[in-house]
């Protein structure tokens, strides 16, 4: 009986081909089968109830699959796993503002927030071939990745440097920036509430939102909507409020007119006009020729300039200089205080002389709910009087400080100043009863006065 052992090209299969010599011969043992693979080198995978039944049952000129080594398992690969996920969802019938749509569409990361973690390959794991030899795996491939602006890597995970939107190119490059451009803020882009900087080259269209952490340019105009940078200032070419417009920065407001629109900064700077609108800023300033600031109420801590100041027809304008609006705030609700404390001490000290006649007419009858009034009210004018006291005192201190802060203010007017206009100054009102040219007002010995103005 002739024995062939013959094996696959990869060494992962032997197979047994059993032949006969004569016709006499006797079928060999499983013990012979398996002497002939040891000594062909075959160790590993060994189909011992194969080689039994081949044994028992011989198979002549049919190669007989009587091993099988162990396949090695492939490493996986490595791959980038986005931590960041758009979400956006809504029950059945509950109204959706398609204003904020777009905004759930925009990825926004803050700074030091992870995005992704990389997820290395695995090696896998070897294999063996028939004749025990190890079969090496293909590893996992690394995943292709690169980072861009505002994004480094710690730890196989990449954080974002800077707050802004995350943006990932094709060819896996991920970015952080910290700059959001669009076109216009309409219905395709949502109200905007972004970490970084806004660079609109359009318009704000009516009743969107715009805030920012940082500068907001809005090449366009400012329309019937609100703009708000916290840290930064805002620069646009108009702003046309249509009296809902509210436009607010932390440092300045810079654009080439404002109508009907509220705006406060430190300093807003206007080139033309600033028309019915309200103001505030610790300096707001007209600078084009030409340039004026028409109705509304101008409210300045420090300064408003301007060429001309109201109009011909004589339209209701206000400016305050030299004011805080929270000392003047607070001036207005000690105001309040004190007044309702002086009419409480009116009505209970009338109430207080009726019971103390009442008592001086009962003596020991008096009754004693009477008495346990008598003594509330008599211990509540008492702290009344002294709250009265306390906040007239803290109403002089802040009065003081107002009045020091209106003689270092000023409404300089560099061409005309037209009938209708009114100068706030402190406690002090300048109503403007004639055209004037070229003035300065300030504050000085309680009363506001006018100088000339020269370049």
């Amino acid at each position: 009986m002739k024995v062939e052992i013959t094996v696959s090209e990869d060494r992962m299969q032997a197979y047994v081909t059993l032949r006969k010599e004569g016709s006499s011969e006797l079928p060999l043992t499983k013990e012979e089968l398996l002497n002939a693979l040891r000594s062909a080198g075959i160790n590993h995978g060994i189909k011992e109830e194969i080689i039994e039944d081949l044994a028992r049952s011989p198979v002549y000129n049919t190669p007989v699959l009587v091993a099988e080594g162990t396949p090695p398992v492939d490493g996986d690969d490595g791959r980038v796993e986005l931590l960041k996920r758009i979400e956006f969802t809504s029950q059945e019938g509950e109204k959706i503002d398609l204003r904020e749509i777009p905004a759930k569409q925009r990825v926004i990361v803050r700074k030091g927030e992870t995005i992704a973690r990389i997820i290395p390959p695995t090696p896998g794991k070897e294999g063996i071939d028939v004749f025990g030899n190890p079969v090496k795996p293909r590893p996992g491939r690394v995943p292709e990745y690169h980072l861009g602006y505002n994004v480094t890597m710690k730890d196989n995970e990449i954080i974002a440097t800077k707050s802004g939107i995350l943006v990932i190119e094709t060819n896996g490059t991920i970015h952080v920036y910290d700059t959001l451009e669009v076109d216009n803020v309409d219905y395709s882009t949502g109200n905007i509430d972004f970490p970084g900087k806004v660079v609109v080259k359009g318009d704000v269209k009516p009743d969107f939102v715009v805030k920012a952490q940082e500068d907001i340019t809005v090449k366009g105009v400012i329309e019937a909507a609100t703009v708000i940078s916290f840290n930064g200032s805002i620069t646009a070419g108009g702003i046309k409020g249509r009296g809902k417009a509210f436009v607010k920065a932390k440092k300045t407001v810079k654009a080439v007119f404002v109508e009907n629109a509220e705006v406060e900064a430190e300093e807003v700077q206007v080139e033309k006009n600033i028309e019915n609108s309200t103001v505030k800023a610790i300096n707001v300033v007209v600078s084009g020729k030409g340039g004026s600031i028409r109705g509304g109420i101008t409210i300045a801590r420090v300064k408003v300039e301007t060429c001309f100041l109201g109009s011909p027809i004589g339209v209701k304008t206000r400016i305050e200089v030299g004011v805080d609006p929270e000392i003047n705030e607070k001036i207005k609700l000690l105001s309040a205080q004190i007044s309702l404390d002086r009419e409480n001490v009116q009505k209970l000290t009338k109430l207080l002389v009726e019971l103390r006649k009442l008592q001086g007419m009962l003596k020991d009858k008096f009754p004693p709910d009477k008495e346990a009034l008598l003594n509330k009210v008599s211990n509540t004018l008492i702290n009344l009087k002294d709250s009265i006291q306390k906040n007239e005192g803290e109403l002089k201190k802040l009065k003081e400080i107002a009045e020091e802060m209106a003689k270092n203010a000023s409404v300089v007017v560099k061409e005309v100043v037209y009938p209708g206009v009114e100068i706030v100054m402190f406690e002090r009102v300048f109503r403007v009863e004639k055209e004037l040219t070229k003035a300065v007002f300030y504050y000085r010995d309680g009363e506001i006065r006018v100088g000339g103005y020269s370049e």
